[in-house]
């Protein structure tokens, strides 16, 4: 079989996969809906077979367990073995293969959890917690703001994990005992290598060369309806005086075609529809890399990011195995593991792993996270803002 029709066979099966989340992700439309409306359980499957998928070694294997975590251990399994994770992702592929590295260490727990937008299943949290039903034993979410919501109700224990201690937090990221991000997602741009030169792929190492009149009729963006991609344009719109209103309709003067999720135009980036996508996150060019598909991403002079988080929700059905899994995903083990299912960039101060090892994968070090509460404010007018320079969709 020929190079080309190699590449065409791994492009489809990236696209496949691309789109299989997304299909998820369209299930999921109401917290009632198929598969956000009960608990799922996991079944088993196979790592992907892919070259790059390994990554750094204590994700991959048994990580070496201490005295507190076979404690929490024992009283879980004693407990019943369970544990029940409401989990803000549409990517239950990935997540699949998060759990699978997790019961290579704990094998005698199953885990078991509710996906969909961070909205979604926050409010269904919400509505059993209202309703009396303990159905949740840890809430991993983007951001703080829902972790605040159902603190404010009663609803999140007081736990801090094992290792939070190897954790620098910033305001944003963490409520103190309470909730807190073990990993980064980056706001970015990506883009088709097959059709962007590398000086063309220079210009988007700078904001302002992303509204280079060069990227007119090729470009998509991603619109700031979804949770994860609303932050990137707050802080460039609002937060960044350089770049501002103004330069939002610079983007808008390029003519992009606009989606409501990058799921769905990534495939079409891939495929070479569109040549570049901006206002992404940098996750698809990992994924992408690994697939060995034509993808991939940057950022401008700098990168924004929104953290992501953890906690233990209060009166959970089985405490021991919430404790055991957070504990968990908060050591190196459960840091490499993030990084290689759902490449999320490891927050733990010191784990210098990269997401992947490509020589484009070099994010600025210049690293702003999100202000959540900025965002809130300036929500609905971004989303009039943006209509109003692209039109709705």
């Amino acid at each position: 079989m020929g190079n080309d029709a190699r590449q065409e066979r791994r492009v489809a099966a990236a696209n496949a996969r691309i789109s299989h989340n997304q299909e998820d992700f369209g299930m999921k439309a109401s917290i009632y809906g198929r598969r956000v409306g009960r608990i799922l359980p996991v079944i088993a499957v196979a790592a992907l077979a892919l070259t790059a998928c390994g990554g750094s070694g204590s994700g991959g294997g048994t990580a070496e367990i201490s005295t507190s975590q076979q404690e929490l251990y024992d009283k879980a399994v004693a407990a019943g073995g369970r544990a029940n994770l409401f989990i803000g992702t549409s990517a239950d592929e990935r997540t699949d293969q998060l759990i699978e590295k997790f019961n290579q260490t704990f094998p005698k727990v199953t885990v078991e959890y509710v996906s969909g937008t961070g909205n979604e299943v926050t409010e269904r949290l919400l509505t059993e917690k209202r309703s009396g039903l303990n159905n949740a034993d840890a809430l991993l979410v983007a951001g703080t703001h829902a972790f605040q919501s159902v603190a404010e109700e009663g609803y999140m224990a007081d736990f801090a994990p094992e290792d939070a201690k190897f954790y620098t937090q910033v305001a944003s990221s963490y409520i103190e005992n309470v909730a807190y991000s073990y990993a980064r997602i980056y706001n970015g741009v990506c883009y088709n290598p097959n059709k962007v030169s590398e000086s063309e792929a220079e210009l988007l190492k700078t904001y302002k060369g992303w509204t280079d009149p060069v990227w007119k009729g090729r470009a998509a963006i991603v619109n700031a309806s979804g949770f994860a991609y609303r932050f990137g344009l707050s802080r460039w719109v609002y937060q960044d005086p350089e770049l501002g209103e103004g330069w939002l309709e610079d983007l808008a003067a390029l003519e992009p075609a606009v989606f409501n999720n990058a799921s769905v135009a990534t495939p079409q980036v891939i495929a070479g529809e569109y040549d570049v996508i901006f206002n992404t996150v940098t996750q698809f060019g990992a994924w992408a890399y690994r697939d060995g598909v034509p993808l991939k991403c940057t950022t401008g002079e700098y990168a924004p990011y929104l953290p992501t988080g953890a906690g233990l929700v209060k009166d959970a059905p089985n405490e021991a195995a919430g404790k055991l899994f957070l504990n968990w995903l908060f050591s190196e083990a459960g840091q490499s593991a993030a990084q290689e299912t759902w490449s999320y960039t490891a927050a733990r101060d010191g784990f210098n792993t990269p997401v992947i090892d490509a020589d484009w994968w070099n994010l600025p070090d210049d690293k702003r996270p999100a202000d959540e509460n900025i965002v809130n404010e300036n929500y609905s007018q971004l989303v009039k803002t943006f209509d109003s320079q692209f039109g709705s969709k």
